[in-house]
């Protein structure tokens, strides 16, 4: 664990309340981060930092409407204020609305690329500033198989998620030289497990 002790490090994480974002979010907790639970049902962000309060970590929950960008500095001067400005940001929240090509309406299409493309370009933006500074940071996007390839229904999501892939090579680029690195994850088909 001493490669991945994270102690004294703040990780911001979206899509905290369900799914890759909840898993990365206790992995961060476990590995001694303090993290900031970001999405937009708060009930489910509580039960998140509950069972990071359960295994002896510390979590804080910030419910947002990343889909609202108008929202997205406010977010992250916010989260800043729970630990300290972040050093991780995690952007795990996403939408996939399934539907033909030619049935896909403006809102679909809006709604995707607010929340899968314009909020992790936004809070990176905002944050990386101040990692920047102190020489340290870690900007990791869920990107998606289908960065690289298309899927039946899915011609907005599939648009996203290679923008994030990109997107992704535009931050490593700008930001390495200053100690912040960027790289996106892009996760195969997952199953949830159900009990009943």
């Amino acid at each position: 664990m001493n490669l991945f002790d994270l102690t004294g490090r703040v990780a911001m994480v979206t899509g905290a309340s369900s799914g890759i974002g909840r898993t990365i979010a206790l992995a961060l907790a476990d590995a001694g981060a303090a993290v900031v639970l970001v999405a937009r049902r708060a009930a489910r962000l509580e039960a998140v930092r509950d069972e990071v309060a359960a295994a002896n970590g510390r979590a804080a929950i910030l419910p947002s409407d990343l889909s609202d960008r108008g929202s997205l500095k406010d977010c992250a001067a916010r989260a800043a204020e729970c630990f300290g400005a972040p050093d991780i940001l995690v952007c795990a929240a996403g939408t996939n609305r399934r539907a033909p090509i030619l049935d896909v309406t403006e809102q679909d299409w809006d709604m995707t690329m607010k929340l899968n493309l314009d909020a992790p370009f936004f809070l990176a933006q905002s944050l990386a500033p101040a990692m920047m500074a102190r020489g340290f940071g870690r900007i990791i996007n869920i990107a998606s198989l289908q960065s690289v390839r298309a899927f039946q229904d899915c011609a907005p999501y599939g648009a996203s998620k290679g923008a994030i892939a990109q997107l992704t090579r535009a931050q490593a680029q700008a930001w390495s030289r200053h100690g912040v690195n960027a790289t996106a994850i892009a996760p195969g088909f997952l199953f949830a497990a159900h009990e009943g």
